[in-house]
């Protein structure tokens, strides 16, 4: 029995073998994010104890360390087994959940300090390392051709365990106290591991009957799909560049291409102003809220409604933008509201109006600005790509967040009020626009050309 190439292309259902493991992937990357969403309010929370000078210390400890951690993820995916690499990764973070868990319950200050410090830091290295693992992971278990399909479907599956873990957190924070939602995370990784074996078994039993099949069949006897054809992994040599991915080797692409150049400063007003409203939800919610507890369950309340507006508008809205309006309209759509935004902090600062400045900001950023931002990459080399994109998602946004904390922290030292910091922020907002469509503009002129 033969199968045409011009037969329609075959759905998940098609192959049982193959939905298994899209469902074992998006069990473990529910998992993943269900138990960072759980973490980050407690993150946010301790954001809050240290006071401005302790948040601009962090900002740039975090700053060193994110050097420091993606060479060394770099290093390790190099020299050791998938296999280990996932259970060396995750248990090391469960080694370190647990630690955390004791040392928050200790009524030593010093202690106390050190711990809220060191989980601020390990949070961000936390939400590097677990994504990148995971996807590396897939890029070597499914092809291009099942990628294309099926992955938007996985990356839903984590939506919707960031959703449900930022729900969970809001509900129980308070009942369980602050420190009790580290044994949630801890839970929700060992679960995720145990999906992550599951998904390497079924490949395996996938590979082995795929092997047989094709022992059986006799050339010509029936034509098989791409998918059934391709054991090539969807990271394999042919398809990734053989490049100097390194730090400086980013520094000297972008210095050589005013595009990438321009990216880069649309990027640094992006962070910079994202930090300036991150030391303001510090201090107003500090001024606000009295107990870890009732401080973690904001925070909770405020990624619950970041996630539903940023799933509202990477399912409903963005798409329609990015190809009826232009990459310039996604691009100039949150400098605009971040203008409301700064403008109603001076008028208002509360906690209501910081609230939905922060759900707003948050939501467009992940709804409409990092859709935008992969597209402004769509038109360079790949050669390109993957050296500037290493240095801008370390070095450029991990700085950003430094050197703006520390221009705050100087404002703050000289007692110049926070709705005046505001107010002078607005003609640089402004400008972040200007450079917003200018981008886009110039996106649209190079995609033109290829």
């Amino acid at each position: 029995m033969s199968q045409s190439n011009d037969d329609a292309p075959e759905s998940i259902e098609d192959h049982p073998h193959v939905k298994r493991a899209v469902l074992w992937a998006t069990a473990w990357f529910f998992c993943i994010l269900f138990g960072y969403m759980v973490v980050r309010p407690i993150r946010e929370t301790m954001g809050t104890t240290v006071g401005s000078d302790g948040l601009r210390n962090l900002m740039w400890i975090t700053f060193v360390v994110m050097i420091i951690a993606v060479p060394s993820y770099a290093w390790l995916v190099k020299r050791m087994p998938r296999r280990w690499l996932v259970r060396t990764v995750f248990h090391i973070f469960t080694a370190c959940l647990v630690a955390f868990y004791f040392a928050m319950q200790s009524d030593w200050e010093p202690a106390r300090v050190m711990t809220s410090y060191g989980f601020f830091v390990w949070v961000n290295v936390f939400s590097l390392y677990t994504t990148s693992v995971f996807w590396s992971v897939l890029a070597d278990l499914f092809s291009h051709q099942q990628g294309k399909r099926l992955f938007g479907l996985i990356a839903a599956g984590g939506t919707s365990g960031a959703i449900s873990g930022s729900f969970l957190t809001s509900r129980i924070a308070s009942l369980i106290g602050t420190h009790q939602l580290i044994l949630i995370t801890i839970a929700s990784i060992q679960v995720g591991l145990w999906c992550a074996w599951r998904l390497e078994r079924q490949m395996a039993i996938d590979r082995r009957s795929s092997d047989e099949e094709l022992e059986s069949d006799s050339i010509g006897d029936r034509e098989l799909s791409d998918d059934q054809l391709t054991t090539e992994p969807a990271n394999s040599e042919s398809d990734q560049p053989n490049v100097d991915a390194s730090l400086w080797s980013g520094v000297i692409e972008v210095a050589r291409s005013p595009y990438l150049a321009a990216i880069c400063l649309f990027l640094f007003f992006f962070q910079t102003f994202g930090t300036q409203l991150y030391f303001q939800q510090a201090d107003i919610v500090s001024a606000t809220l009295t107990t870890k507890e009732a401080k973690t369950e904001f925070f909770a309340n405020l990624d619950l409604g970041a996630q539903v507006l940023t799933l509202v508008l990477q399912t409903l809205i963005s798409g329609f933008v990015l190809r009826r309006l232009g990459v310039s309209v996604a691009l100039v759509a949150l400098p605009l509201a971040s203008l409301v935004v700064f403008t109603s902090l001076s008028l208002h600062p509360s906690l209501w109006v910081l609230g939905i400045s922060m759900i707003v900001v948050r939501g467009m950023s992940y709804g409409l600005t990092v859709p935008a931002r992969e597209v402004l990459f769509t038109v360079v080399s790949k050669n390109q790509k993957y050296k500037s994109k290493n240095f801008i998602d370390t070095v450029l946004m991990r700085g950003a967040d430094a050197i703006s904390s520390a221009g705050f922290t100087q404002l703050k030292n000289l007692q110049i009020p926070t709705a005046q910091v505001n107010l002078f922020a607005l003609p640089l907002v402004a400008l972040w626009a200007i450079v917003a469509w200018r981008l886009g503009q110039l996106q649209k002129k190079k995609s033109q050309t290829l």
